[in-house]
């Protein structure tokens, strides 16, 4: 897999940088790390310009040679260095697809405010518009270095979130790695009265058609858990011993919970592609979760 590192310094992209590389191998993987470099201004000088190309130059081999330090000796010593005078985000697509990446990794700064408005200037820009899958991370601050790696993957049965499972097959995990796999149906009733009032205004006319609905809704329940447990069964390990959830709600509440109950690090999950004006208007799980999870997530979309 060829995998396009986005790097501006920080240490929320060197984290990347390191988190993402330790998943990688040498005999598969190949890294690209990109630097959108600052204008650097020189004032009331004779060599302006010189002295400025020579900032400039020191600037990119300190970030560069950053990130990649990073990385795995062997994925190190092959990494492709790419600068380029782009707005970052510009940049990022950019040169991402004229190298030929299937992945972009970004690092993503917090759930601040300013964090949230630094990352959505960038990562989930990127994250929203790139033709192939990225992954945005961020450090899970409850994570200790003696604990297996949390996976969790959210299925849904679309081509976007069976992408972001094949992306995420093709790291190289530990044996202790721990997946958990999530798919959310509807509830059989949307209401915002409490179940109690519900069922009591329920009258002899109309139990029977709510048991009915019941056993409907079990059916669509069981069915669905079974799907999902057929699904994950057939995947490579990891992924085949995922514990497996069948959740009822809004499916980016439904996956934060499992994120904050399990300390999840990784959140995997599809895109299905709405245009700005959806998202704009409703939003979409992947934005959601963007915005919300303190996880990395990646996100996988599919071809065509």
């Amino acid at each position: 897999m060829k995998v396009f590192f986005a790097v501006d310094g920080s240490t929320h992209s060197l984290v990347a940088v390191r988190q993402v590389g330790g998943l990688l191998s040498a005999d598969r993987d190949s890294v690209a790390i990109y630097f959108a470099p600052p204008e650097v201004v020189i004032r009331h000088s004779d060599e302006a310009e010189s002295m400025r190309a020579r900032a400039q130059q020191a600037i990119c081999d300190a970030v560069l040679g950053a990130a990649i330090e990073e990385l795995p000796d062997a994925l190190a010593t092959e990494a492709t260095k790419i600068v380029a005078q782009h707005t970052p985000r510009e940049g990022i697509l950019m040169e991402a697809q004229k190298w030929g990446a299937e992945l972009i990794v970004c690092g993503a700064r917090g759930l601040g405010p300013v964090e949230r408005l630094l990352l959505g200037n960038v990562s989930q820009s990127v994250a929203q518009t790139a033709p192939i899958p990225v992954f945005v991370v961020r450090p899970n601050p409850g994570h200790r270095p003696d604990q297996p790696l949390r996976v969790l993957y959210a299925y849904d049965g679309s081509a976007g979130s069976t992408a972001g499972l094949r992306t995420a097959q093709q790291f190289t995990y530990a044996a202790d790695t721990q997946v958990t796999a999530i798919t959310v149906i509807e509830p059989m009733a949307v209401t915002e009265l409490p179940d109690w009032i519900v069922k009591r205004a329920r009258n002899a006319d109309t139990e029977a058609m709510a048991q009915g609905w019941e056993r409907e809704h079990a059916e669509e329940k069981r069915q669905a858990s079974d799907q999902l447990k057929e699904f994950m069964a057939k995947q490579p390990a990891p992924f085949n011993k995922a514990e497996t959830i069948v959740a009822e709600g809004q499916a980016a509440d439904q996956i934060l919970k499992i994120v904050k109950e399990r300390q999840i690090d990784v959140i995997i999950v599809g895109s299905h592609g709405k245009n700005v004006l959806q998202r704009m208007l409703i939003g979409s799980t992947s934005d959601n979760l963007l915005n919300s999870a303190h996880s990395s997530v990646l996100i996988g979309r599919a071809k065509g």
